[in-house]
Formats: structure tokens, sequence, C-alpha cells
């Protein structure tokens, strides 16, 4: 019974990534022509927020959203955990305010995949830290022209999930230093649907009900710099407090 529900897991993946993958060849035309003209990029954001709906759609993933009553006004910085390749998905079902990611430098390497990278996301090479420093400075662009950012604080996906890996503090210096609140996202189980850690390939994966919750927004504009730890922590209990 175990091998066979691990080899139905491993069938899903493969179906999971093979939508991905269809979706992206089928869009590329598109997403290359919007993804390269600052002056279309909201409707290239768009067309993302409809290809991550309907990857979710044909790979039978349902979620439901919490969230407040209102949002912050724009720019803002979105600080959700890290747990799964679901994630960035769901932020862009559930999210419609525009919005640009920091991801990590090997995404823009990646065939196909990289034309999210080429101008419309941005990209940082963390174990550079004038490569960071650089990568922030280009966030804050973004956040002076009006734009809300996706940071991970966690740096990359948890291989201890649901629990939270150690927070990084360049989002909450950058929320400081530019004067824009943080808005916490959780996902309180998107890792038990597409587990992206090789030690769980095996491990259950399939269709089922992701649970995003999208926090009051924490203002920043009574604090300073050296409070950014205190900042870190406010956003770290937030998310902490629906795992």
């Amino acid at each position: 019974m175990r091998f066979a529900s691990a080899l139905l897991s491993v069938a899903w993946k493969c179906y999971f990534f093979l939508v991905i993958l269809l979706s992206i060849i089928v869009l590329y035309p598109f997403l290359f022509f919007f993804l390269q003209n600052v002056r279309l990029y909201l409707r290239g954001f768009n067309l993302i927020r409809y290809q991550a709906k309907a990857i979710l759609f044909f790979t039978g993933i349902r979620y439901t959203l919490e969230q407040p009553e209102s949002l912050p006004s724009s720019p803002y910085i979105i600080c959700p955990n890290h747990t799964s390749y679901l994630d960035i998905l769901l932020i862009y079902a559930s999210c419609d305010q525009f919005f640009v990611f920091l991801g990590k430098k090997e995404l823009g390497s990646i065939p196909l995949f990289n034309i999210y990278f080429k101008q419309f996301n941005l990209l940082v090479d963390r174990k550079s830290p004038k490569a960071s420093s650089l990568a922030l400075e280009q966030c804050a662009q973004r956040l002076r022209q009006g734009c809300n950012v996706v940071i991970f604080p966690e740096g990359t996906i948890s291989n201890r999930a649901p629990q939270l890996r150690p927070f990084k503090n360049g989002a909450f210096k950058l929320a400081i230093q530019e004067q824009v609140p943080v808005l916490p996202i959780t996902f309180t189980n998107n890792y038990t649907i597409v587990s992206a850690q090789p030690s769980h390939f095996f491990d259950y994966s399939g269709p089922g009900k992701a649970v995003v919750i999208i926090h009051e927004a924490i203002q920043t504009s009574d604090l300073k710099l050296e409070e950014c730890v205190l900042l870190s922590e406010q956003v770290r209990n937030k998310i902490a407090s629906k795992l």
C-alpha cells in the first residue's frame, strides 16, 4: 500500500510540473511580449495571475483565503513563509495588487522559466553581500515607483516545514528605510500538497485544499533602522501564529 501511494504521489508531481511547463510553452510568446516592456507589465502581471489560477485548476488544487477587510495602499512588502513550489502560484492567485518577486539567482538560469526574471522580476545572489545589497536597492527603486515587492524572509524553502527557518533582515531594513508597510502571509499546508524537499519526494503529494492567510499589515512609519530585528520578530510571530 505504501509503495502504491508513493508511486501515485510521484506520478502526480510529474503531472503538476508538466502542467506548469505546458502553460509556459503555450503562453511564452505573450509573456515575452508583455514582460519585456515596462509599459505592458500590468498586462503581463494579469496574464501570470490567470496562468497561476489555471495551473491550480487543472491540478485539482483549491484554496481558501483569509484576509483583512482592507489592505494597505501600495507600495508595501509582502513577506510569506516558504514551504513549497506552490507558494508562488498561490501568491499570484490570491494577491490582485501588482507586485514583483525577489527570487534567487538560480531561477534566472532555468530555460523557459527565466522569462519571468529577464526584466520583470528581480534576482539576488544570496552568496554575495554586494549582489544582495544591489538587489535590495533594485527593490527600493520598485517601491519608490509604487510597486509592491514579494520577499521570502527565510530566503529559501524551509527544510523543516512547517517550522520557519531563521529570517534574514534585508526585507525589514528595506521596509523601514522606505517607510512602507510589511504584509505577512501564512501558507499553512502547502508543503503537504507539493513537497519541495528531496527527502520527502515519495511522501504524499496530490490535489487538495491550500489555506492562505493574509495578516494585517505592520506599519513601519515610527520605526528606525536599528529596530529591524523587532520588525522581523513581529512578522515572524504573525506568520507562526497560524502554523
